[in-house]
């Protein structure tokens, strides 16, 4: 009998074991996923101005290939998969990508508490999903 019991005994931990090695369901991303994160730097789960105004900045510096504090149509146009797409003519400093940004943010920020929550942010996300792809972009069927 107590070779019975072991053998039961051992017989449920090896069935018990196989369950727990199944790998769990991967967790559904974020509402805004890597941009939302990224954006917010502190990670409290809001966007802030400053927040938004910081990453302006860090694209400008990106974007600005021959650091002479403007930022032309073609260095815009490089940084663009394919070097194409749509944009502004004409060359622009850190203070207009900074007046654009904080339009944009303005708008974003829909109740007007001068932050960007999740909610916002994933309604930021389905206009644009809405609206399609951008003109002249690349759209594969």
């Amino acid at each position: 009998m107590k070779k019975f019991l072991l053998a039961a005994a051992f017989g449920a931990t090896l069935l018990g074991a196989s369950a727990f090695a199944q790998d769990a369901p991967p967790a559904p991303p974020p509402p805004g996923g890597g941009m939302f994160d990224r954006l917010d730097t502190n990670h409290d789960g809001v966007i802030t101005k400053d927040e938004f105004q910081a990453d302006v900045a860090a694209r400008f510096a990106r974007l600005d290939t021959n650091h002479d504090g403007k930022v032309s149509a073609e260095e815009r146009a490089a940084a663009r998969p394919g070097g194409g797409g749509r944009g502004m003519a004409g060359d622009m400093t850190l203070a207009d990508m900074q007046a654009q940004a904080e339009r944009r943010f303005d708008r974003l920020d829909a109740n007007h508490d001068g932050k960007i929550d999740q909610a916002e942010f994933a309604a930021m996300r389905a206009r644009m999903e809405r609206r399609g792809p951008p003109p002249g972009g690349s759209e594969s069927n």
